[in-house]
């Protein structure tokens, strides 16, 4: 079987030029299925993936763009229940793109494709907990991104992921793997590259850049990226995530205030909430209501906190959040009694 597959894959390379390339359509697919991401709209996105016509046998790419559509929604709703499906179709995607490389080392479009896939379960491993397989799957991704662009210098896709790469694991890894070099500079660099040049590769590289500067404390450039992101995607939720995190991290509580409460009435229209991202939205809400003195609309808030009821997984990780809401909640009362 393995012969057959083998030869297949010799066969596929004569007939396509040795390259997975995608084609203008393929791209114009590509596009149309990640605006859809970044505009919230999973479903459009998945349904305009499965307009792909992906011929190398196993259907690697079409995996590939399924598994990213899976993980944004489950990063977006913080619900891991499609955590099987996104597995199956980033294991079948790794498995066959791994294979294409082996047989066609001077394809760029193969390598990165690997690479990518590669660097989804790095992200899915480290959200995990698993830090060393995150950290095994990422320097696959990191290889493979290095083999595209020694390649094509001018691959500017590559540069999301090895900056993402570059970036996250100096801040992150460094904690564990103590040898590991400081690469936050080449990061950013990298993904200014490809916020800038991508083909496809463009919001994604522009949303890692900005939450990257925005733990850099840069909050001016990381505004900027995130207000021209929100423009782009039509105050997709991404975008008001990172310019929540920027007004919060920067002290503007009153902006802060105010997009997460866009962020709550944009997850409730979705529906389908396991409760996670409302609790904590309600939760900073109250804190910035606090902050600026508004004692009873900040009660509110964390009195709503604790009229949740989610599920046991969802309560633990959120635990501290319910603890923090209730002693709120406690001095309040204590101030209004005069104690």
């Amino acid at each position: 079987m393995k012969k057959i597959i083998l030869l297949i894959f010799a066969l596929a390379a004569v007939v396509r030029g040795a390259s997975l390339k995608p084609s203008d359509q393929e791209l114009s697919i590509f596009s149309k299925s990640i605006d859809y991401v970044f505009q919230d709209s999973f479903s459009q996105a998945a349904n305009s993936a499965d307009q792909l016509t992906d011929t190398l046998p196993g259907q690697p790419i079409y995996h590939l763009l399924q598994a990213s559509i899976l993980h944004a929604q489950m990063m977006d709703g913080e619900d891991f229940s499609h955590e099987s499906q996104f597995l199956n179709h980033i294991d079948k995607a790794i498995d066959v793109l791994s294979d294409w490389v082996d047989h066609n080392p001077n394809d760029s479009w193969g390598y990165f494709f690997c690479g990518t896939a590669y660097g989804y379960k790095a992200v899915w491993m480290a959200q995990k907990g698993s830090w060393f397989k995150a950290m095994f799957a990422g320097l696959k991704a990191k290889s493979r991104f290095s083999d595209a662009i020694r390649l094509d210098p001018h691959f500017y896709d590559c540069y999301s992921g090895m900056g993402n790469y570059h970036y996250w694991s100096s801040v992150k890894l460094r904690k564990f793997v103590p040898f590991l070099s400081d690469s936050r500079d080449d990061g950013l660099r990298e993904l200014r590259l490809a916020a800038d040049s991508s083909i496809i590769s463009a919001k994604a590289a522009q949303t890692g850049l900005a939450w990257a500067l925005l733990n850099e404390k840069n909050y001016a450039e990381a505004l900027k990226i995130a207000n021209q992101l929100a423009q782009e995607t039509n105050s997709g939720r991404n975008s008001l995530w990172v310019l929540g995190g920027i007004y919060w991290r920067e002290g503007s509580l009153r902006k802060a205030e105010e997009t997460y409460g866009q962020l709550i009435e944009s997850l409730e229209r979705a529906g389908n909430q396991n409760g996670y991202n409302l609790i904590f939205l309600h939760y900073r809400k109250g804190v910035c209501y606090y902050a600026m003195g508004d004692k009873k609309t900040a009660e509110e808030e964390f009195r709503t906190v604790l009229s949740f009821d989610p599920q046991k997984d969802v309560r633990k990780r959120l635990e501290d959040t319910f603890r923090q809401a209730q002693d709120y909640v406690d001095k309040i009362e204590k101030s209004k009694s005069g104690l």
